[in-house]
């Protein structure tokens, strides 16, 4: 009886008067200024960045590319004020680092003065690359300033990607620009093969037909001089006949005294001329046959030289012992055996034998001449010959690579791409931004709010907790000095606190949900995990504050609320936080409040969950046996207890 109006008794105690009835319902209500109020004032500050005034700055001059005017400066600035992704103001340099400089402008962003020339540099031979100028001022906002650095990184990955695909654009346009070109080449170096192939082939003949008449004019040179020299032999005895027939014809007016000697001196000349007739027609016969070998060969040489030699056996046929000339030897023999006047006979004679003389030295000469100009033809042709094989052995250098030539330029052509100006386009979009990024979320987060939710619920629920035992007493003195079973006391106490405890988690939870929009993957079980939270929180801070006392218990609990707020991981992730409080996450209750409430709302349940709803409810239980320990305690009275050291 005693424990229900122990429990009776501090629900009483707040039903008294209507302002502590107000002051229960502000306990209830408590909670939303750290859930519900901080959740709307935040819920999407990212999807509301288009707020914040910036500053652009254009001094962009522009640049001159093959004949145009380029001014991407100009271009970036007009796409950046009409996407409206920040308050984009195009102001000058002056306006915007005095408005950057007074808070007017969170930060700036400048487009140099060579930016459109830095662009278009790398088709001047001398690249290099474009700037964009930014400048913060942390002292405005350092979030804004985190902001901003994130959408300029975005500015120039954009402006990176755009500028590269019109460098590829122009890389793309020269390379099938020289792809006609190469193929022109390819077709002129094919149809230079062929006529290297020809050229090769026509060297090729030459060396045979030179070969040929080298081979000829060895033996004509040879045949010519054999020739000569039997032209020489043949004709010593007749040029000395006609010596000596000329001194016949000399001594005309003596013969007629000597006719007995003349004619014994005819009779030796006859045979002495029998046998040159015999040397010359032998002569005549080597002619034929060396003048029938050389009639074979059809080229130019041998055409000239059997003509020549043709003319020498003619002229040797021509001065044979005719039988005019037997006769008048008959005829000289007769009269000088008869003794009548010879003279007249010996005159003629002797005449014919000079012009006879004549025409063989002349004969001898041809000959001569003949050997030499064939002795020359011989060494020129082999020259020629030795020339011709050189040039063949080139051309067929010349066929082999211009075939090769025809043949790499062939196969570049068909390798260099033919496209149409949208596959260039396509082609030069890709190169220009290679990578494109695509992205996935498990179990996304819509906005900032919902995402930050579990944090905010978690804080607020153990903020409403304490607030709670700065106005429900931890144990109650009345159970305690009846020595009632601490476990009745606690609950006699822990039961208030709950019945308010409970409400604070469902009016937050509403609010969240239905006023806020916060979308849930579970929301029965979210509602459920709320309610278990603020039960073990509301059990934590009474047994704080039951073990350690009003004054220490409340100190104590602000200490730890400020060391959850930044060892629960709820803001930034654990890794980022100093040593000690990475050590302090896993024994922080609101850590654990945070894990499960984030798989409830977002979604990919897994074992997170249970450990936070086995840490809760070992926590729960662990704090009412601490609150029993407590309460056990305080029914032993001593002077401390009596006269306490700090009072609140």
């Amino acid at each position: 009886m005693l424990g229900g109006l122990a429990f009776g008794s501090e629900i009483k105690r707040f039903a008294r008067n209507r302002m502590t009835r107000i002051a229960v319902v502000v306990l209830m209500l408590m909670p939303l200024t750290y859930g519900a109020l901080y959740l709307w004032a935040y819920w999407d500050p990212f999807g509301h960045v288009n707020k914040l005034p910036v500053a652009l700055v254009n001094s962009d001059r522009g640049t001159e590319v093959s004949g145009q005017h380029l001014n991407v400066g100009a271009e970036i600035a007009d796409g950046l004020t009409s996407d409206k992704s920040l308050d984009w103001h195009l102001v000058d340099d002056a306006e915007a680092r005095d408005g950057v400089a007074h808070g007017k402008y969170y930060f700036m962003l400048e487009l140099p003065a060579d930016f459109s020339a830095a662009i278009a540099s790398p088709t001047t031979g001398n690249p290099r690359k474009a700037q964009l100028i930014a400048e913060y001022n942390d002292a405005n906002n350092y979030i804004s300033s985190s902001i901003g650095r994130t959408a300029v990184e975005q500015v120039l990955n954009a402006v990176s990607t755009r500028i590269s695909g019109q460098a590829v654009n122009q890389v793309l346009s020269v390379i099938t620009t020289s792809g006609s070109g190469i193929k022109q080449a390819a077709d002129g170096a094919n149809r230079l093969a062929d006529g290297a192939a020809q050229l090769d082939s026509g060297a090729n003949q030459l060396v045979t037909g030179l070969d040929t008449a080298r081979s000829g004019s060895a033996e004509l040179a040879a045949g010519s001089r054999k020739l000569s020299d039997g032209i020489d032999t043949a004709t010593d005895p007749l040029l000395k006949i006609t010596d000596l027939v000329a001194r016949v014809g000399t001594q005309s007016d003596q013969v007629n005294g000597q006719v007995q000697d003349s004619s014994t001196a005819l009779t030796d000349a006859s045979d002495e001329l029998g046998t040159i007739v015999g040397a010359q027609d032998t002569a005549a016969q080597s002619l034929t046959s060396v003048i029938d070998s050389l009639s074979a060969n059809q080229d130019a040489v041998s055409v000239i030289a059997t003509q020549k030699l043709r003319d020498t056996r003619d002229q040797l046929l021509a001065h044979q012992r005719t039988a005019d000339i037997q006769a008048k030897l008959a005829k000289a023999r007769a009269t000088a055996a008869e003794g009548g006047p010879v003279g007249s006979a010996l005159s003629d004679i002797s005449a014919s034998s000079k012009e006879l003389s004549s025409k063989l030295t002349q004969l001898r000469e041809g000959a001569q001449q003949v050997a030499a100009g064939n002795a020359q033809l011989s060494a020129g042709i082999t020259k020629l010959d030795d020339g011709a094989r050189q040039l063949s052995a080139g051309t067929a250098q010349v066929s082999s690579g211009s075939r090769e030539l025809a043949t790499k330029l062939t196969e570049g052509a068909q390798r260099v791409p033919d496209w149409t100006p949208q596959q260039k386009d396509a082609i030069a979009a890709t190169v220009g931004g290679p990578v494109q990024l695509t992205s996935s979320h498990e179990n996304s987060a819509p906005n900032f709010g919902t995402g930050m939710a579990p944090f905010f619920l978690t804080l607020a629920l153990f903020f409403g907790a304490m607030l709670l035992w700065m106005a429900f007493r931890p144990l109650q003195n009345r159970a305690i000095a009846a020595e009632i079973n601490p476990i009745r006391v606690t609950l006699a106490s822990y039961l208030p606190a709950v019945l308010i405890g409970i409400p604070q988690a469902i009016i937050l939870y509403s609010v969240v949900r239905f006023a806020l929009h916060v979308h849930a993957e579970h929301p029965v079980a979210m509602l459920g995990f709320m309610i278990l939270a603020s039960c073990a929180f509301i059990a934590v801070a009474q047994a704080i504050s039951a073990l350690l006392g009003p004054v220490l218990g409340k100190v104590l609990l602000m200490m730890l609320l400020m060391v959850q707020l930044v060892s629960a991981g709820g803001l930034y992730p654990v890794e980022t936080t100093t040593t000690p409080f990475q050590a302090l996450h896993k024994l922080d209750p609101m850590t654990y409040g945070v894990n499960g409430l984030r798989q409830l709302i977002l979604g990919g349940i897994d074992g997170r969950l249970w450990q936070a709803l086995i840490f809760l409810v070992a926590l729960w239980l662990g704090s009412i046996l601490v609150t029993s320990l407590a309460a056990r305690r305080n029914q032993l009275w001593n002077l401390t207890r009596l006269v306490p050291v700090v009072k609140m």
